[in-house]
């Protein structure tokens, strides 16, 4: 059975099985300690609900890629309540985002009203962010009076002209 085994080895532990000293293993069950022994720490963990707490906006990820990854992490886990993925989710929002401002003060009862929350102020930034980038087509302030010069006179008269009021009727 020991000889069998290799066959279904690749990589990592087929080197490891290579690399067994000669005769050091007496039976399979040995060779199955070994084995574990040797890749335990290989095996990928089962995850629960509780990991989403872990998954935090870094100070100057967007919005975009941290409910990505969020999500990303969401689906991984088979059993995930809303409440706790409500409440993972707005822990791991930056607290000085707006989001993350607008979900305390407006408590989500359902995960997709938090996303639906989530994805328009996702639009809202990402419009914003484009139109920065874009730069300004039409400037409105340019482009509008500032109040003193709307408060000029559109014709300038001189302090002689405005001293008399009669000057200049016939």
């Amino acid at each position: 059975m020991c000889k069998g085994f290799r066959s279904t080895l690749t990589g990592p532990a087929l080197q490891w099985y290579i690399n067994l000293p000669t005769k050091s293993i007496k039976s399979f069950a040995a060779l199955s300690d070994n084995f574990v022994e040797q890749f335990a720490s290989s095996r990928d963990l089962e995850k629960n609900s509780d990991d989403l707490y872990e998954i935090l906006q870094h100070r100057n990820e967007p919005l975009r890629s941290y409910i990505a990854r969020f999500n990303q992490a969401k689906v991984a886990f088979l059993e995930c309540n809303d409440d706790t993925a409500i409440s993972a989710f707005k822990r791991g929002l930056l607290p000085e985002g707006d989001l993350y401002k607008e979900l305390i003060k407006y408590m989500c009862r359902i995960m997709e009203d938090v996303m639906s929350r989530a994805w328009a102020q996702l639009r809202w930034e990402e419009d914003v962010a484009s139109m920065a980038k874009a730069g300004p087509k039409y400037d409105q302030k340019s482009s509008k009076p500032t109040r003193s010069n709307r408060d000029k006179p559109s014709h300038s008269k001189s302090a002689r002209e405005t001293s008399n009021p009669n000057r200049g009727r016939y």
